[in-house]
């Protein structure tokens, strides 16, 4: 479906957005590798997932393994990785797994106060890095930059609604 509406463009419409894309493509790139510079200061040294899962489990006090297979939409072999990395992340403890007293069959995982830690870290360490890019700005440019991450995120999170 995509591919198609693709095929209808015009041909300077496609090779102008095939540019956007590809600007977007080496920024996530350029962020990817900033992340693996930055690695040695930091003590977890978290991957995307895994933040992710301590993410998911900050907002409620616990999840079975399959609700987390559901918000991560990974699959169960991925999950059960994440899952033993962050059992004993570098010798720390970050969430914690127990039988589901109501249905034997499901695990409840929840986040540790280390897992709290290294969760806030995180986030802090990611939001640094994107303030200290973001002062190179004027306010001018933050603010553009601001309403065209705002509609494009609005544009993800919808497809993400709809996948299609």
């Amino acid at each position: 479906m995509v591919a198609n509406k693709i095929k209808n463009l015009s041909k300077d419409e496609r090779k102008r957005l095939e540019g956007i894309a590809e600007e977007i493509l080496q920024l996530q790139f350029m962020f990817w590798k900033m992340r693996h510079l930055n690695r040695i200061d930091d003590p977890y040294d978290l991957s995307e997932s895994e933040y992710a899962t301590l993410d998911a489990l900050s907002k409620s006090s616990h999840c079975t393994v399959g609700e987390l297979q559901k918000i991560l939409d990974v699959r169960p072999a991925q999950m059960s990785r994440i899952i033993r990395s962050l059992e004993n992340k570098g010798g720390t403890k970050l969430i914690e797994c127990s039988i589901n007293p109501e249905d034997k069959r499901k695990i409840d995982v929840s986040i540790t106060d280390a897992g709290k830690t290294a969760h806030d870290e995180y986030r802090r360490r990611r939001l640094y890095a994107n303030l200290e890019l973001l002062m190179r700005l004027d306010r001018s440019e933050q603010e553009n930059l601001k309403k065209l991450l705002e509609s494009y995120r609005k544009i993800i999170s919808e497809r993400l609604e709809n996948p299609a």
